[in-house]
C-alpha cells in the first residue's frame, strides 16, 4: 500500500491542504513555507512518536475549530492489507484513515478513524444492526429471510445477514461514504501498529544522535529492519529459529520426561506453597522473538585512520553512511523478491516502508547528489516502498516526472501553506509524442532547467546568448535580482513546452523570442526544407501568444533577432560563437552603447510586478 492522497487540516502552517501522491514525491518551495510540516503531518498520522502540542494547531483557525487532523488515502493494497482492513476497503480499491488531535480544555485527545462505505438503506448499515435485533422489527425488512439465528436474535446475527444481503445485491445498492464514529479497527491506537513503517531523515546539521544504532533512531530502526529481513532468508537463522521453537515446545510439554516434568515439579511446589488459596499454577515458556537480538547486538565501527563508532565521526561521513546504507538497501530490494505463501493473518502490519528525507543534498557534492537521486528513485519504484523528499537542489528535480513535483508556498491571504502540483498528462495524444520526447531530452541536456520550480519569476528564452547577456546587462544597470531565473529552453520550438509546465504550476514568467518573419522576397538559394523551417518558426508566434496566461506572464517578441537588438557583429558571432561575441562586446561597451530596446527588455525581465510567490 502507498499513500495516494494526503489531506491536512489545521496543522502548524497549514489550514487546508489536499495533495496527490505518487510513489515518489518531491516537495519544493521557499524556506519556512511548510515543506517540513507536510512530512511532519505524515509522521503524526503514521506513528505515535510525533505527539502534537497546542503550538501545532494552525494559529489562524477559527475559535470553534479545535481539531487538527491528517487524512491518508492508500491504494495498491496487498491481499494481506485487504484482509487486515477488510471493513475499510472502499469501492475504488482504497482505504482512507484519519488521525485527529482534539484540543479540549488544554488537553489533547488523539483518535484514529477510518472511512467506510455502507448502503444508503438504514437497515443495511452496521451501526444500526442492534436496532433490528427483535422479531417485530426484523419482519419489516428484507433481512428476515436470511437471518440464520434459531434462538434469541443478536446484533451479530443482524450484521451477518446485512453482509450476506450486500454481497448478493451489490449491483443494485447505492453506497454512501462516511467517517466511522468509533476507533479504527475497534481499538484506540491499534492503527499505529499495522500501518506502514515511516522513516524520517531530518535536515539536521548534527546527526550524532540520529546515526546511533538504537531502536529509537531512524538509522538504528532501518539497520535492524534490514538485518532482520536478511536474517529471515538465511538458512542458518531459519534453522536456529526452528530449533529454539522446538526447545520451547519441549519445555511446555508436560509429558516430555526431558523437560516437562521439571516445570511440572515447580508448578506443584508453588501450588503447595499456595495451598490455602486453592489455586492451580501453569508455567508457560514464551518463545522469544529471535529478531530482537539484532536490536541489542548490532553496532557499526568505521575506520578512517581511527576506528570509532559512526556517531563519533563528522557530519559529512555520518550522512554519507546513512545514504550509503539506502543504496545497499536498494540493491537488496532489486535482487531479491519476497516469497510469502502464508495465508493472510487477520491483522498484520503492512510491509510498506515510507521514507521521508529533508534536504538530501546536505554535505553531498553534485555528483553524489545525482547518485542519491537515482537511488531514491530506485527505492520508490520497488514494490511496497514510497519516497518523499524536501529539497532545494535541482539534482533532485526531474522534469520528466513533473507529476511528482509539489510546490509548497504561503501564497494565500491567510498566510497558510498551500500546494501547487499537476497530476494530468500535459503531453497527451500521438501528435504530442515528439514534443514530449524533445522536452525530456532538453531536460537531460541541461538539468538546470529544473530551476524554474524554485524561482519567484522565470524568463523563458531561446538560447544561451539571451541567458548570458540579460543578467550581464542587468548587473550593469544595477537592477539584477537573484530571485529571477532565466531558463535557456534550447530553441524556439521548445518554448511552448515550458510555458505549459509553468501554467500548470502557476509559475510567474516572461517569454522572449525572435519574430522570425519570412523575408520578402525569399532568397533564391533557399530550398523547400529551409522555407518550411522558417514558416514553422514564424507560425510558433501565434501558438506561443495563445499559450501565455495573462495572469501569470507575458511575451516579448523581437522583430529583429536578439543578436541584432544587442548590436552584436554577425561576423564576430560566426567567428567566436554568438554568446562569446556578445560578452566580448558588452564587457568593453559603455552604457550609451547599449541599445534602448535592449535596456527596455532587461527592465521588463527584472520587473517584480505580478510575481506569484
Amino acid at each position: 500500500m502507498r499513500i495516494r492522497k494526503l489531506r491536512i487540516h489545521n496543522y502548524r502552517s497549514i489550514s487546508e491542504l489536499d495533495m496527490e501522491c505518487l510513489s515518489m514525491v518531491t516537495l519544493l518551495g521557499p524556506n519556512n513555507h511548510g515543506k517540513s510540516n507536510v512530512l511532519a503531518a505524515i509522521e503524526f498520522c503514521l506513528t505515535t512518536s510525533n505527539k502534537p502540542t497546542e503550538q501545532d494547531f494552525f494559529i489562524g483557525r477559527s475559535n470553534e475549530d479545535n481539531n487538527l487532523w491528517v487524512e491518508l488515502t492508500f491504494n495498491g493494497l496487498t491481499e494481506q492489507e485487504r484482509n487486515t482492513f477488510k471493513k475499510y476497503v472502499l469501492s475504488d480499491e482504497t482505504i482512507c484513515i484519519r488521525k485527529t488531535a482534539q484540543l479540549i480544555n488544554s488537553e489533547i485527545v488523539i483518535s484514529y478513524n477510518g472511512y467506510v462505505e455502507e448502503p444508503k438503506e438504514e437497515w443495511l448499515r452496521s451501526d444500526k444492526a442492534g436496532e433490528y435485533a427483535s422479531k417485530e422489527k426484523l419482519d419489516a425488512i428484507p433481512l428476515k429471510d436470511i437471518v440464520s439465528s434459531s434462538g434469541r436474535l443478536t446484533k451479530k446475527d443482524i450484521e451477518e445477514a446485512q453482509q450476506k444481503y450486500i454481497e448478493n445485491h451489490q449491483d443494485d445498492l447505492q453506497f454512501l461514504r462516511r467517517l466511522e464514529e468509533g476507533p479504527l479497527l475497534g481499538s484506540k491506537n491499534v492503527a499505529a501498529g499495522i500501518l506502514p513503517d515511516f522513516y524520517l531523515i531530518p535536515a539536521v546539521r548534527d546527526l550524532t544522535d540520529e546515526i546511533k544504532v538504537k531502536t529509537t533512531t531512524t538509522f538504528g530502526r532501518l539497520l535492524n529492519r534490514a538485518i532482520q529481513e536478511m536474517a529471515k532468508r538465511n538458512p542458518a537463522f531459519i534453522t536456529a529459529s526452528n530449533q529454539l521453537k522446538d526447545v520451547v515446545n519441549n519445555l511446555n510439554n508436560r509429558s516430555n520426561k526431558e523437560g516437562g516434568n521439571e516445570i511440572a515439579n515447580i508448578e506443584k511446589s508453588i501450588e503447595e506453597e499456595l495451598s490455602s488459596w486453592d489455586v492451580k499454577v501453569n508455567i508457560e515458556v514464551t518463545p522469544p522473538e529471535l529478531e530482537r537480538l539484532f536490536e541489542l547486538g548490532t553496532d557499526i565501527q568505521v575506520n578512517d585512520g581511527v576506528k570509532t563508532p559512526i556517531d563519533h565521526k563528522g557530519n559529512g561521513l555520518q550522512r554519507a553512511m546513512m545514504f550509503a546504507f539506502l543504496r545497499v538497501w536498494s540493491k537488496v530490494l532489486h535482487s531479491e523478491e519476497k516469497n510469502d505463501d502464508n495465508e493472510p493473518a487477520p491483522r498484520k502490519q503492512s510491509q510498506t516502508i515510507i521514507f521521508a528525507i529533508e534536504e538530501p543534498e546536505l554535505f553531498l557534492h553534485p555528483q553524489a547528489q545525482r547518485k542519491l537521486a537515482r537511488v531514491l528513485r530506485d527505492i520508490s519504484e520497488t514494490k511496497e516502498h514510497q519516497v518523499f523528499i524536501c529539497t532545494h537542489s535541482t539534482n533532485f528535480v526531474d522534469l520528466e516526472h513533473y507529476k511528482e513535483i509539489a510546490i509548497i508556498a504561503k501564497d494565500s491571504p491567510d498566510g497558510s501553506s498551500h500546494v501547487r502540483q499537476c497530476i494530468t498528462d500535459l503531453f497527451e495524444g500521438a501528435s504530442n509524442d515528439d514534443r514530449k520526447k524533445r522536452f525530456h531530452m532538453a531536460h537531460w541536456i541541461n538539468p538546470d532547467r529544473g530551476e524554474m520550480f524554485f524561482a519567484k519569476k522565470v524568463i523563458f528564452v531561446e538560447g544561451e546568448t539571451e541567458k548570458i547577456i540579460l543578467p550581464f546587462i542587468a548587473e550593469r544597470l544595477n537592477i539584477f535580482d537573484q530571485d529571477i531565473s532565466i531558463i535557456d529552453c534550447g530553441s524556439k520550438h521548445n518554448l511552448p513546452l515550458y510555458i505549459v509546465i509553468a501554467n500548470a504550476f502557476n509559475i510567474s514568467y516572461l517569454v522572449i523570442h525572435d519574430e522570425d518573419p519570412l523575408p520578402v522576397p525569399i532568397p533564391n538559394d533557399w530550398n523547400e526544407n529551409k522555407k518550411n523551417e522558417k514558416q514553422r518558426a514564424f507560425a510558433l508566434n501565434s501558438e506561443i501568444r495563445n499559450l501565455v496566461r495573462s495572469d501569470l506572464g507575458g511575451v516579448e517578441v523581437l522583430s529583429a533577432d536578439f543578436e541584432e537588438v544587442s548590436a552584436i557583429s554577425k561576423r564576430e558571432g560566426e567567428k567566436k560563437g554568438k554568446a562569446l561575441a556578445a560578452l566580448d562586446f558588452f564587457e568593453n561597451a559603455n552604457e550609451s552603447e547599449i541599445s534602448q530596446r535592449l535596456k527596455e527588455l532587461v527592465e521588463k525581465v527584472y520587473d517584480k510586478k505580478n510575481i506569484k510567490i
